[in-house]
């Protein structure tokens, strides 16, 4: 189910319940009873209210955030892969070939595999294997000249942040929204609405209307902390086109230089 549709259902579904659910408490308790309710539930939903406005502002922003940061992630990662493909091309012509192989072949495992497979959770062995012998290779480099311990440092420096993002990367994509976080959400939303069944209003069309206006902007916050907190799924997930700009360097690189050159 895409996530605009599977959006349109949660959030559909929820106000047609809490419209119903309004109905319902109306025609048991009736509206005389309904308005002797006014002063003190008017005070209890302010309180309610609050509360559970500033724990739904707060879960938001920080899923949002939280994504934020997930992209900023991803884009140093694809930067360091990047950056150690150009830095090789100072290394002897052996060391280099076999450093931007691996680190196009990183690029592509993630692009192809590992992207795909961080949606339930999980990562490849074969993109872990491919930094490890990065990392062999570069601290087997032999700094034969000043140039070459310059360009041998600035790639494991590389090494270090792609490495680093990526462990970053893998453990977010295993965490989203916590069981208990979505217990509090719900259920907070839930009472929230139900405290609006205790006010009784003449016309019924206008307090069905009020009633669905609240449970649609609740369900909205709460499906944006699914949108947000899950930073590599769904439709505003964070995708990895960094990795395909690297692709693009990758391969225009030697084709520049070489014209370059022959010029």
């Amino acid at each position: 189910m895409s996530t605009l549709l599977l959006g349109i259902t949660v959030v559909s579904v929820s106000t047609i319940l809490a419209v119903a659910g309004m109905l319902v408490v109306r025609k048991i308790l009736g509206l005389e009873k309904l308005k002797s309710f006014h002063e003190v539930s008017g005070d209890m939903l302010s309180v309610i209210g609050t509360l559970y406005a500033v724990l739904l502002g707060f879960v938001v922003v920080d899923a949002m955030t939280h994504m934020q940061e997930m992209r900023l992630t991803v884009e140093q990662e694809a930067n360091a892969a990047a950056n150690i493909y150009l830095a090789a091309d100072g290394l002897p012509s052996a060391t280099c070939e076999r450093i931007q192989t691996q680190c196009s072949e990183y690029v592509d495992l993630v692009t192809n595999q590992e992207w795909t497979a961080m949606t339930q959770g999980k990562s490849i062995d074969e993109a872990h294997v491919v930094t490890w012998k990065l990392w062999h290779e570069a601290t087997h480099i032999e700094a034969e000249s000043e140039g070459m311990g310059c360009i041998k440092d600035r790639i494991l420096e590389e090494i270090s942040n792609l490495s680093d993002n990526r462990r970053t990367r893998l453990v977010m994509a295993r965490h989203g929204v916590a069981p208990t976080m979505w217990f509090f959400l719900i259920v907070g939303g839930v009472i929230t609405v139900i405290f609006t069944y205790f006010f009784g209003l003449e016309c019924i069309k206008t307090q069905a209307v009020m009633t669905a206006l609240i449970a649609l902007t609740l369900s909205l916050n709460v499906f944006l902390v699914y949108l947000f907190g899950y930073p590599f799924s769904g439709d505003v997930a964070v995708f990895p086109d960094a990795f395909e700009l690297d692709k693009k360097i990758f391969s225009e690189f030697h084709t520049v230089i070489k014209d370059g050159s022959d010029g």
